[in-house]
């Protein structure tokens, strides 16, 4: 299976600097070049702002194959960025009193719709843009005809019958919990008050005022022209079309758009049009928990109570946006890889930040040793450097993965089985190279090894839905597990895995719960008695009984990681 990534959640870091360069230093520029040489990421455009003063750098390509040089207007998606728009459009609608951030949900939805409540508290305005709502991170009514295109047909009538059927885990306010679900129907609800889409709204409210000509949801016929192919590692991948959720990270555009964008956010304190001051109501602290050491604002992250910053990744794309509206100074990094820019962006706000040096990736030594020789040849090269030149290249998971995929993609199927099989050896414990594999062996016509190599997958990541439905689709009887709540309540518990580190389960209506010290609350699901999976990260838990039959003990399965922990209340 492709990489795939959900929309992102933000990427704290520590600011403790400021920036003294106006233009992007050399050091970023070599970085960048190193990043897209190296295969981590095919195209990086930079758009740097100090004060009145702006700097771009491009580098790489709109495509691996066939691609043009990017620039400051080539077109990405933004992901989890729009969320800073549907909040800039909820702030418009309270200052000119249309809205209050008080409001309950419930005002603006069908009567139809039966929105949860917990302890008799009502899920708000601001507790959709605060993440604060209790929700989850996504609707899991979710059944997608394209996994690479994942939210496309995702409906108004899906989204109202999840709200109407979903019991809140916690209390409304007290926790923020990153959720697409909340902000994805929080521009739904602007669309059901203002009577128009949130692509509408976005244009009339952001886009016209500001000349962002190339920042819309539906690319137009220049941006189609114009637009940088997302990546999945090596291999394009689909455009995510995200129009139910568009709210949560539907909006396409440029970074010379985007620029203006973080340029009316920077400047926005000096202004008295109605974006200027919805800006500066979107930059107000709402949400601070010391507990979880996290500030918001409406959608931004406020970072040792300065900085605003927001990245966002969809399944080719990734962006991170940064602002310090004390110092002038901004940034935006767009990228059509599925790998993450956010060091680019921190380095930029903070020199003193460093950058780790980027390894050459075995992939493309790989894929030269096959076309100068063959692919038997190329294995040998990889064996032998993996041992003598571990430190020189990067042999992450993703290298042969992305490489098959390309060369399955051109139909040389015979490689591309080699380079799976390649990948389930050196690792064996991890799902996806298996999965991978598995649809090798689909298109080759190999069923009965596709099947079991599937499976294998789904064993190693009981959440792996890709695997799960393709051996539905195979007519493979999948059993379903189910625990009894009795069963369920002998895992209710605090665990220690560490001196300060505990994992507290709980159980609510025949479901079990897992949270960690000072994370999220999350559903983990049965794969078989005493064994559990997580569907937010690829993580497993196994519950051990002592001599007597009482549970005592609980192991996390996590990153190669083996973590027990006892039992302590």
């Amino acid at each position: 299976m492709k990489k795939l990534i959900v929309i992102l959640i933000v990427f704290i870091v520590s600011f403790q600097a400021k920036s003294q360069d106006v233009l992007i230093p050399d050091e970023v520029k070599t970085y960048i070049q190193s990043r897209v040489n190296n295969q981590v990421n095919v195209g990086i455009v930079v758009g740097y702002i100090d004060g009145q003063n702006i700097d771009y750098y491009s580098f790489g390509n709109t495509a691996i194959k066939d691609g043009t040089p990017v620039n400051k207007n080539s077109v990405f998606e933004i992901g989890s960025i729009s969320k800073t728009f549907t909040t800039t459009i909820l702030a418009l609608k309270v200052n000119s009193g249309e809205m209050s951030l008080n409001d309950p949900i419930s005002k603006y939805l069908p009567e139809t719709v039966k929105v949860p409540t917990k302890n008799g508290k009502e899920i708000t305005l601001q507790h959709l843009a605060t993440h604060t709502s209790a929700l989850p991170r996504m609707p899991d009514n979710m059944a997608p005809k394209d996994v690479n295109n994942p939210f496309a047909d995702y409906t108004y009538k899906q989204l109202y019958s999840f709200i109407s059927n979903y019991e809140l885990t916690r209390d409304i306010g007290v926790f923020s919990e990153y959720s697409n679900l909340g902000m994805g129907l929080l521009g739904h609800i602007l669309e059901l008050q203002s009577g128009q889409t949130f692509e509408e709204l976005v244009i009339q409210h952001i886009a016209n005022p500001l000349q962002m000509d190339d920042t819309r949801i539906v690319l137009t016929q220049q941006m189609q022209i114009r637009l940088a192919k997302g990546h999945a590692g090596l291999s394009e991948t689909n455009n995510w079309d995200i129009i139910t959720l568009a709210g949560a990270g539907g909006i396409r555009s440029t970074t010379s758009d985007m620029v203006k964008y973080i340029q009316a956010n920077l400047n926005c304190a000096s202004g008295n049009t109605p974006l200027d001051k919805a800006m500066q109501l979107a930059h107000q602290s709402t949400f601070k928990s010391e507990e979880q050491r996290i500030e918001m604002a409406l959608a931004w992250h406020i970072e040792n109570g300065k900085f605003l910053m927001h990245n966002g990744a969809t399944g080719g794309y990734c962006a991170m946006s940064a602002i310090d509206k004390a110092d002038k100074k901004g940034v935006i990094v767009l990228t059509n890889s599925n790998e993450n820019v956010d060091a680019i962006a921190i380095k930029l706000m903070v020199p003193s930040y460093p950058l780790q040096p980027v390894k050459p990736s075995i992939a493309k030594m790989m894929a030269k040793k096959i076309k100068d020789s063959n692919i038997d040849e190329a294995i040998m090269f990889y064996k032998d450097a993996k041992v003598s030149q571990a430190n020189t290249f990067n042999f992450d998971i993703d290298q042969l993965n992305t490489l098959g995929y390309q060369f399955l993609e051109e139909d040389q199927k015979e490689i591309a089985l080699a380079l799976f099989k390649l990948n389930v050896a050196q690792f064996p414990e991890a799902s996806n190279p298996y999965d991978s594999l598995g649809e090798a062996y689909l298109k080759s016509g190999e069923q009965t090894l596709a099947i079991t190599n599937y499976k294998k997958s789904l064993a190693l990541n009981p959440a792996n839905d890709n695997a799960r439905d393709v051996l539905k689709s195979l007519d493979v009887v999948l059993e379903e597990v189910v625990i009894s709540s009795e069963i369920l309540k002998t895992y209710v518990g605090k665990y220690q895995l560490a001196p300060d580190f505990f994992i507290t389960i709980s159980t609510n209506d025949g479901r079990l719960f897992l949270q960690a010290t000072n994370q999220s609350k999350f559903e983990i699901y049965p794969s078989e008695v005493n064994q559990f999976y997580l569907k937010v990260v690829e993580a497993k838990v196994e519950f051990k009984p002592n001599k007597e039959g009482k549970i005592n003990q609980m192991i996390l399965f996590q990153n190669g990681q083996v973590l027990p922990g006892q039992r302590v209340e």
